[in-house]
C-alpha cells in the first residue's frame, strides 16, 4: 500500500501553493480560486491545500491547528541548515536548527495556520521499534 494524498486546511492556499513550490519542489496540477490548490511531488505523492470553511462544520477538529504538521525529510544537517537560510533570508519567521527527537530540525507555521517540519531521518532506538504481537 502506497500513501496517495494528503488534504491540509489552509488559512491561504495561494501562498502556500507558491511556499510548496519554491521551497520543497511540488508541482501544482489543479488551483480552484482561493478555495484549493492541489500538488504532486516527484515520488507521485498528492498534496492538497484547501480552505472549505462550510466543511469545517460537523468535523471535530482540534481547536489548536498549530499541532497539525506536516514533514520533509533532508539528506543531510547541512541541507537542512541550507533551507532555514533560504526561509530566513526570504521573511519567513523560522525556528533555529536544533537536535530533536535524535534528529536535526526546525519548524516553521505555513500561512496556511500549520506548521511545517524540515528535518534530517529521525533513527528510531530499538526500545520504540514497533514488534508484532505474536499471533
Amino acid at each position: 500500500m502506497k500513501l496517495n494524498h494528503i488534504n491540509l486546511y489552509s488559512q491561504d492556499t495561494e501562498a502556500d501553493r507558491v511556499m510548496f513550490e519554491q521551497y520543497f519542489g511540488l508541482r501544482t496540477l489543479v488551483v480552484r480560486g482561493i478555495k484549493m490548490a492541489i500538488m504532486e511531488d516527484n515520488d507521485g505523492l498528492v498534496l492538497i491545500v484547501n480552505h472549505f470553511d462550510n466543511k469545517l462544520e460537523g468535523f471535530d477538529y482540534p481547536r489548536q491547528f498549530d499541532i497539525l504538521h506536516i514533514g520533509f525529510i533532508q539528506k543531510s544537517r547541512k541541507d537542512v541548515d541550507a533551507l532555514y537560510e533560504r526561509l530566513s533570508a526570504d521573511g519567513w519567521e523560522v525556528q533555529a536548527p536544533r537536535n530533536a527527537h535524535g534528529a536535526w530540525c526546525f519548524y516553521f507555521r505555513a500561512k496556511g495556520g500549520y506548521f511545517i517540519e524540515v528535518t534530517t531521518l529521525t533513527p528510531v532506538r530499538p526500545e520504540e521499534a514497533y514488534r508484532r504481537a505474536p499471533c
